[in-house]
């Protein structure tokens, strides 16, 4: 099987007409959008990869998620004696390819049930009130739906939402402590490693104490010393094949997509062991909540976190002439990121007023922007924070 494109949502692709190529689906009008994003798509492919088929019969049907509300279509390519599918979705409003294979059987052709689409290469057929793993033929419990059904892609769901916004202001003052002028920022970069943020998260932890122990990832440089200050290299080719060792190490989408808080720490006990260093994990929760007083005091003895939050806003801003721009990203998705430091910022507004937003300094996983700021005063919550010393 010949993947192409993988489950990403930051596909933003125009329409364009296909000559030579017989869509045989009907289309009502307010689905034209599917077809054209599908249709951008496979040309775009068959020009990369100098395929000439004279012409692509194609089929269309629909797919649901897991609440069982349609999600976009699966598209059934049949040229030159080989076959093909792809994966169209829509979960926050954007057309999205999430997979697209020139030569692969469509996973749902054996079954007559509604088609589920959860997530990456995890494909449900619904019937008689029953949930079938199509590519195994195993039947799942409802427990076990109720666990897809937390990271399951969502036709009502927003996965992330940008904006921005401006303080002004007539004083500001930080409280702020950094591990370093500037931190590891790693994130997924393979074509095959997805919903790999915990992997990444790990990467970044063991990135940041490789400056210690140089024989974590043996022959890299983590960072160098420029006018007294140690700066680590945000991104590397060796930190690239440290995401993916880790992807490995801690079975993320192997029983579902994304990798648990326990699989976390089994893949970073095995590493860690493997090259000679012992790790721990020191809870930085409090009766079930997030103690961020205590939180920054294990920053400031110079030991980074790991965060798994439901639910998360991270901040870049740009201050000058007394106002402060803040660009935000929120996700709706759980996640996992590697803290680096905190910054509380308040803010003496022109009215008196005063305003305190509260940040930890996070290598993000995310590869549009790979550094920011947490900000734990947003709607949020956070599963577990760990402050990771490897020794």
């Amino acid at each position: 099987m010949k993947k192409f494109l993988s489950v990403v949502c930051v596909l933003a692709l125009m329409i364009v007409a296909l000559s030579g190529v017989a869509l045989s689906a009907s289309a009502a009008p307010s689905e034209d959008e599917w077809d054209g994003v599908f249709r951008n798509t496979l040309e775009d492919v068959m020009s990369e990869e100098n395929i000439t088929a004279e012409s692509v019969k194609v089929t269309r049907e629909p797919v649901y998620d897991i609440d069982l509300q349609q999600l976009g279509f699966i598209y059934s390519m049949e040229y030159d004696q080989k076959a093909g599918y792809a994966l169209v979705i829509n979960t926050d409003g954007t057309f999205n390819v999430a997979e697209f294979y020139m030569e692969g059987r469509n996973p749902y052709e054996l079954y007559n049930g509604e088609k589920i689409y959860v997530n990456f290469m995890l494909y449900l057929s619904y019937e008689n009130e029953t949930f079938t793993e199509t590519t195994t033929g195993y039947v799942l419990t409802d427990e076990e739906v109720d666990v897809l059904r937390e990271k399951a892609f969502g036709a009502n769901s927003e996965s992330f939402i940008k904006g921005s916004e401006t303080v002004y202001y007539i004083n500001k003052s930080e409280n702020k402590h950094e591990l370093a002028r500037r931190h590891p920022a790693y994130y997924p970069v393979g074509e095959n490693i997805t919903n790999a943020c915990t992997p990444a998260t790990g990467a970044n932890l063991i990135g940041f104490w490789t400056r210690y122990y140089p024989e974590l990832v043996p022959g890299f440089t983590p960072g160098s010393v420029a006018f007294g200050i140690y700066l680590y290299k945000e991104w590397a080719t060796e930190a690239d094949k440290l995401v993916e060792e880790l992807f490995y190490a801690m079975g993320t989408n192997q029983t579902a997509p994304g990798t648990t808080i326990a699989d976390f720490q089994r893949g970073m006990n095995s590493y860690i062991s493997g090259k000679g260093r012992n790790i721990s994990y020191e809870s930085c929760m409090r009766n079930g909540s997030f103690d961020y007083a205590y939180t920054k005091q294990k920053l400031k003895n110079n030991i980074p976190l790991a965060l798994f939050v439901d639910c998360f806003r991270v901040d870049t801003f740009w201050d000058a002439n007394n106002k402060n721009a803040i660009d935000y990203t929120i996700s709706t998705l759980p996640h996992a990121m590697a803290g680096f430091g905190y910054n509380d910022i308040t803010y003496t507004l022109s009215d008196g007023t005063q305003r305190t937003d509260c940040y930890i300094q996070v290598a993000t996983g995310l590869v549009d922007t790979p550094k920011g700021y947490y900000n734990i005063n947003y709607n949020t919550t956070i599963d577990e924070c760990f402050a990771i010393t490897i020794y």
